[in-house]
């Protein structure tokens, strides 16, 4: 019974129909934590995001991954538990919970530099695939990861903006202590060339908050901005906002562009042209690539996405 409930290649036909046929009687069903509990597995898996609850609630990033997983996992059997990591101590519990073996494997959104979580998952051999490419190299050749060239994708849009622009353009960044924080200032200073200014670049932390906050700032320092790249679109809404009360008309007056196309990015007013980040894309491999970690693949394995530019009205 057992090899056709695995199923077993080398069964007769026959007796498979037998089989399905009392299955079918009986109303048996297969107990999971049974089958788990021989084959030395929890039938969970953790995602783990390093974020403040304040952004971790406003970006519908995290919302979206944690649906994905949540759908795909449950198909494989396996139930998702999600957690965060927002300090030193979180963090260490976390290192010892997950490599005590009460879950299969992690999907790690980890993005700042200097967190030890995923080196210590690492060191424990516990199977886990990061979100993003880690920011040190010797880790991301350790660790298995999905991504986007941020730094290919932030200077299709921002080529896109300057082109039309013949004044000043600046740029909202994100955290620079985040590989994708960095590589979207390095693809616009790309973009802008000999334009570029420092003096036009306004640090953000990916909140729509501090996309205002960045917006202030920028027009504080040059009046006749034309130009602004946001390094998400959740903070591009923030920068529209402050340009609405500063009276500076989008497109007319200043051309914006965002990063993500998120679903906030077509009902922005203008909708704004941005760059895609295939986030259902990310979670599916991630996924896929997790659960051959688990089933004992132990090379480390490495995807890179590709983007697209979206675009629309605000530039």
């Amino acid at each position: 019974m057992s090899r056709v409930i695995n199923g077993g290649q080398s069964v007769r036909p026959a007796v498979v129909a037998t089989v399905n046929e009392a299955i079918a009687r009986l109303g048996y069903s297969v107990n999971q934590a049974a089958r788990n509990l021989a084959r030395g597995r929890t039938g969970s898996v953790a995602f783990v995001i390093s974020e403040h609850q304040e952004h971790l609630f406003e970006d519908p990033n995290f919302g979206l991954f944690v649906r994905i997983f949540s759908r795909e996992l449950r198909q494989r059997g396996i139930h998702l538990l999600v957690t965060t990591a927002q300090d030193q101590g979180e963090e260490d519990f976390l290192g010892d919970y997950l490599s005590a073996g009460h879950v299969d494997g992690a999907l790690l959104a980890l993005p700042h530099e200097g967190e030890p979580l995923l080196t210590q998952l690492l060191d424990r051999h516990v199977p886990l695939v990061v979100l993003g490419r880690p920011a040190d190299a010797h880790v991301a050749a350790r660790a298995s990861w999905v991504a986007i060239d941020d730094e290919h994708a932030a200077f299709l849009v921002a080529s896109h903006l300057a082109a039309r622009r013949d004044g000043p353009v600046g740029t909202i960044t994100g955290p620079l202590d985040t590989s994708s924080g960095r590589e979207r200032l390095a693809g616009f200073r790309r973009a802008l060339g000999v334009r570029f200014s420092s003096d036009l670049v306004a640090i953000g932390d990916w909140s729509s908050k501090s996309g205002e906050a960045g917006a202030e700032a920028l027009l504080a320092r040059e009046p006749k901005l034309a130009g602004l790249f946001v390094a998400s679109d959740l903070m591009a809404l923030g920068a529209l906002r402050v340009l609405r009360r500063h009276g500076r008309a989008v497109p007319e007056d200043v051309g914006v562009v965002g990063f993500d196309n998120s679903a906030s990015a077509v009902t922005a007013d203008p909708p704004l042209t941005t760059v895609s980040n295939p986030i259902e894309a990310t979670a599916l491999e991630a996924v896929a690539i997790l659960s051959r970690l688990i089933e004992g693949e132990d090379a480390p394995q490495h995807v890179l996405l590709d983007t697209e530019l979206f675009v629309r009205s605000s530039a």
